[in-house]
């Protein structure tokens, strides 16, 4: 195929030539070559709202990469390295520029397109329809995965069954979260990819969902081949590099011709192999493109994307609605995303069902460990008093957050992780984190009453009287905790938003709620201590 030769920089008349050449780079028999010497001298770059003529004219293809996804793409040793690093720089030769890399990360890979931080994402993004309405992807796909759910041997899940339920780690931005949250999985976030295989070694997660082109290689080889394995795939998913939306037409169809003629000359196919990233998919691509089929309509030949879309709910025209009425008779910005499909819907009402049963659990623990250590406290028994006091000594020097990781990882590593018993265990875990201080207090209060007429202590509701106002302020504070139950798998209201986020673009929105509910829940507790404390106040006037 033919190529046009590198332009050179020209003044006058010269440089109008040069322009009407790069506007007709994307014609079928040809691609633009490097600009030798962009013109930059001559005109302001940044004012093209062309991404190709822009591209050409600085001579820069800005590209936004991962860094720690081996072997596609690290920054070991502060450069860049691996397949999609090496195809960037290949592409950007074929439209006249040099490839500078830019970090992103599945949460805002398509933002920093849309936002003209980079030109082209080249970043392990699989090409689904969702993602069609927000960039625009070059075709054909350079690559094929699926998502694997691994885990612990000892967990028995051979499809898609026994997986409602059970808590599995998962990696922001990833296409699949939605299908795994409509399937009744319990998703808990991690940034990277590489933190799960962290939380499998470490037992913090017992599940996690990736890629096969990044969980294949650690789980066959010690430590995770040991006591892990792959439990089933699903969701081909091809993967594609894309560009803005408005803009980038041209760009996209110079990248794509550039792509098809590396799948038909075996270029892809061998650069994978050379970074040890071969696979069928590749091999079949090439196969198709060098063929006569393709050459005469390559339109016939491009792999749709997955179609994710995900099933609506009733409302959902009256929610768009309501939302687009916000923003032109308010200027404010408001997407109801947990309202408008079926998936988040059933997330957001199951997570407000967890969270009143976590802060009520919490609340009943709290208390009813308060009346254990005020009475532990007091006990004549010195191996019981020492005993509580180690338990008050270590709560209160141990962070909640930590307690409840370390929690998490116990639970997980039991291979027994449901939502019921992380509630159960993020109960106990608040129970004895405000409970012992509040049982200190019953405690110390108690020490301040004196002896009956008859020389008996007290009873124990004397003390709790008296120490009322701190009890209550330890049962709001165990309200005020439970979110951060969410970060051993409990699946209340802040884990169900943080899951409808995963495959949702929606950000603010939906974490004002949770503050607006958490906000609501913790006054009804407020009220009702301050209505316990009233009563109480009553009934010990009535004994004087």
């Amino acid at each position: 195929m033919r190529r046009l030769t590198s332009l050179t920089a020209l003044r006058g008349f010269g440089g109008a030539i040069a322009a009407l050449l790069i506007g007709a780079v994307t014609s079928a028999s040809a691609l633009p070559a490097r600009a030798a010497e962009p013109a930059v001298a001559t005109r302001d770059c940044s004012a093209s709202a062309d991404a190709l003529a822009r591209v050409q004219c600085t001579g820069v293809l800005r590209v936004g990469v991962r860094t720690k996804y081996p072997p596609f793409a690290t920054n070991e040793g502060g450069s860049p390295q691996g397949f999609e690093i090496d195809l960037a720089q290949a592409l950007a030769s074929k439209v006249g520029a040099k490839a500078t890399f830019v970090t992103v990360t599945p949460a805002n890979r398509i933002a920093a397109l849309n936002e003209g931080w980079v030109d082209l994402t080249l970043a392990t993004m699989g090409h689904t329809v969702q993602r069609d309405g927000q960039a625009r992807f070059v075709r054909p796909h350079y690559y094929q995965s699926e998502t694997l759910i691994a885990g612990r041997k000892s967990i028995e899940l051979r499809g898609w069954e026994g997986l409602s339920g059970k808590t599995v780690c998962v990696s922001v931005g990833n296409s699949t979260n939605a299908e795994l949250a409509g399937r009744g999985a319990r998703l808990m976030l991690f940034d990277s990819a590489s933190a799960l295989l962290e939380q499998l070694r470490s037992g913090g997660c017992s599940l996690v969902a990736q890629d096969n082109t990044f969980l294949s290689t650690p789980l066959a080889a010690p430590p995770l081949a040991e006591f892990h394995d792959v439990k089933f795939g699903f969701a081909q998913l091809p993967w594609g590099a894309a560009v803005a939306q408005n803009g980038g037409e041209r760009l996209a169809d110079a990248l794509g011709l550039a792509m098809r003629q590396m799948h038909a000359s075996g270029a892809l196919e061998e650069l994978a192999n050379r970074h040890g990233t071969g696979s069928p998919f590749l091999a079949e691509q090439r196969a198709l493109w060098s063929g006569p089929a393709c050459a005469a309509d390559p339109s016939a030949c491009l792999l749709p994307p997955r179609d994710n879309r995900l099933e609506a709910t009733a409302m959902a025209p009256q929610i768009a609605a309501f939302e687009q009425w916000l923003q032109e008779v308010a200027n404010l910005k408001v997407t109801l995303a947990m309202l408008k499909t079926r998936v988040a819907l059933d997330l957001f009402l199951s997570g407000v069902g967890y969270s009143l049963l976590l802060v009520t659990g919490a609340v009943a623990a709290t208390f009813a460990l308060a009346l254990a250590f005020g009475v532990g406290l007091g006990s004549p028994r010195r191996a019981v008093r020492w005993s509580c006091r180690v338990v008050v000594i270590t709560m209160q020097s141990t962070p909640i957050v930590l307690l409840m990781i370390f929690t998490g990882v116990l639970v997980g590593g039991s291979g027994l992780q449901t939502p019921l018993l992380s509630v159960a265990a993020a109960c106990v875990v608040l129970g004895l984190f405000n409970g012992s201080n509040a049982g200190q207090a019953i405690a110390e209060a108690a020490l301040t009453l004196q002896p009956g007429p008859d020389g008996h202590r007290p009873p124990l509701w004397a003390a709790v009287r008296r120490a009322k106002a701190q009890v209550v302020s330890f049962m709001v504070n165990a309200t005020r905790g439970s979110p951060v139950a969410s970060m051993m798998g409990v699946p209340e209201l802040l884990a169900a938003l943080t899951d409808i986020t995963s495959f949702s673009s929606e950000r603010v929105t939906t974490y004002t709620l949770v503050l607006v509910f958490y906000m609501v829940v913790v006054s009804v507790v407020v009220v009702a201590g301050e209505r316990w404390i009233r009563r109480l106040d009553a009934r010990g006037a009535g004994h004087a």
